[in-house]
C-alpha cells in the first residue's frame, strides 16, 4: 500500500493543532507576568532528548512545508518556562515522565531580547547546567526556544474531543487506515498510520494485541516519527474507555506524588517586608481539585511550607532551606495561560533572601512532609 502524500501527512498532524498560534510578531515575554490567551507559537515535534533536573530537552520538529527539505528534521532545542505545563496520558506530567521518542504538540515563545554581552554570558551558564545535545544547525522555529505547554498525542486528542476511527486493519502491510472524528465531525480524508511489532495496544485493565483493533472502534494513538515515515508510527493505541482512564489516573498519582515530593511552583507577586507576609501565584501545572489544599479552614492545618526556587524550579536544599508560615488567605485571580487562577498569602517564619518579588518559590500545603531530593536535584551540591 502507498503511503499518503506530504501534504496528507501534514494535513494529519496539523489540521488540529490548537489556535494558540499567533501569525503576528512574536510576543515578548516579560519577568513576573503570564502571557496573553493566543500569544504562543505552536510547533509539533517528537522529543529526542531531555535534561528532566533543568527542565531543558531537544524536539525533532515535525516537516512543514514552510521548511526546505534540507532544513528538515533540525533540532529544536528548548527550555520550559518556570510557569511552563505537561500533560502526559491526559494528566499533569513532568519532562522526567514523557519517554524519548514520544510525539508532541507544543506551545513556544522566543526568548526576551537582552544586550549580546548579556545572552552570551547566560547561553555559556545554561550549556554548563544542562546535559541536552549541542548542534551545529539548528531548526528554522530554533528562536522559539521557551517552552509554555507540552502535550502528547492521547492529552491533545482528549482535550480537543477528538479520536481515531478504524476504518482497516492490514496486517500483512503493517497499515492502519483511520479517520479523525473531533467533536462529532469527521475529516474529509482517511489517515494511513504504519503499525510495527513493539506497538503496544492498551484493553480494559491490561494488554491487548494488534489483533483486537477491529472497524468501527474509537481509538487513542501515540505515536512516534510523526512526518518522517509518512504520518507517523503508532507507539501505544488506547481501545476504549477504560483503558485511557486508567492510564489518565495513573498519571494522576505519578504527578501527585511529585508534588509530595518537590512542592506547588509559583511566584512571588508581593512580599510585606514589615509583616513577613508573602503573596503567591502558584501555576496551573497541577490537577485543579488540588487548590482546596490550600483552603483556609481558620484550624491549626492552615499552614504552608516555602522553598525558594530558581525558574528551572529547583530548590537550593529544600531539607534545610525550608521555612514554615501560617496560610493567611486563599483566593482566586483572574485566570492567565500558566496561572493557576490561586493567589495564597502566608506569613513566614522568617524572611530570607529569595522571599522577593518575581522570584520563583515551592509550596507545601497542610501537613504535607518536606523530604530530601536527590543530590542530582539540589542546586546546592
Amino acid at each position: 500500500m502507498k503511503l499518503p502524500s506530504r501534504s496528507v501527512v501534514l494535513l494529519a498532524v496539523w489540521t488540529f493543532a490548537p489556535s494558540l498560534f499567533s501569525a503576528e510578531a512574536p510576543f515578548q515575554l516579560k519577568p513576573g507576568e503570564f502571557p496573553p490567551e493566543g500569544s504562543a507559537h505552536y510547533i509539533g515535534g517528537e522529543l529526542i532528548a531531555l535534561d528532566h533536573v533543568n527542565r531543558t530537552g531537544v524536539l525533532r520538529p515535525d516537516r512543514t512545508d514552510a521548511q526546505k527539505r534540507g532544513d528538515w528534521d533540525l533540532p529544536l532545542p528548548f527550555t520550559l518556562l518556570p510557569f511552563g505545563s505537561l500533560s502526559y496520558h491526559g494528566a499533569s506530567a513532568e519532562l522526567r515522565d514523557i519517554p524519548i521518542g514520544t510525539h508532541l504538540h507544543g506551545w513556544f515563545y522566543q526568548t526576551p531580547s537582552e544586550p549580546k554581552e548579556q545572552k552570551d554570558a547566560k547561553s555559556k551558564r545554561a550549556a554548563a547546567k544542562t546535559q541536552v545535545p549541542r548542534y551545529e544547525r539548528l531548526s528554522i522555529e530554533a528562536a522559539y526556544n521557551l517552552a509554555f505547554r507540552l502535550e502528547d498525542d492521547f492529552s491533545h486528542l482528549a482535550r480537543i474531543q477528538r479520536a481515531w476511527r478504524v476504518d482497516a486493519v492490514d496486517l500483512e502491510k503493517n497499515v492502519l487506515t483511520v479517520t479523525g472524528i473531533t467533536a462529532g465531525k469527521a475529516d474529509a480524508k482517511v489517515t494511513l498510520f504504519q503499525l510495527v511489532p513493539g506497538t503496544r495496544v492498551w484493553k480494559g485493565r491490561g494488554f491487548g494485541s494488534i489483533t483486537d483493533l477491529a472497524v468501527g472502534q474509537s481509538v487513542f494513538i501515540n505515536l512516534t516519527y510523526a512526518t518522517l515515515k509518512g504520518p507517523g508510527r503508532c507507539k501505544d493505541i488506547w481501545l476504549d474507555a477504560e483503558s485511557r482512564a486508567l492510564a489518565t489516573a495513573q498519571q494522576q498519582e505519578l504527578h501527585k506524588q511529585n508534588l509530595r515530593e518537590r512542592g506547588f511552583a509559583g511566584w512571588i507577586d508581593a512580599v510585606d517586608n514589615q509583616q513577613a507576609i508573602v503573596t503567591v501565584t502558584l501555576f496551573s501545572a497541577f490537577d485543579p481539585k488540588l487548590k482546596e489544599l490550600f483552603r483556609v479552614t481558620q484550624t491549626t492545618n492552615d499552614v504552608v511550607t516555602a522553598a525558594t526556587a530558581e525558574d528551572n524550579l529547583r530548590t537550593w536544599d529544600q531539607i534545610n532551606d525550608r521555612k514554615r508560615g501560617t496560610l493567611l488567605e486563599s483566593k482566586e485571580v483572574p485566570a492567565a495561560p500558566g496561572s493557576s487562577g490561586l493567589q495564597v498569602k502566608f506569613k513566614s517564619e522568617l524572611l530570607i533572601e529569595g522571599f522577593r518579588p518575581k522570584r520563583v518559590i515551592r509550596l507545601w500545603p497542610g501537613g504535607w512532609r518536606v523530604d530530601d531530593l536527590p543530590r542530582e536535584e539540589r542546586i546546592y551540591q
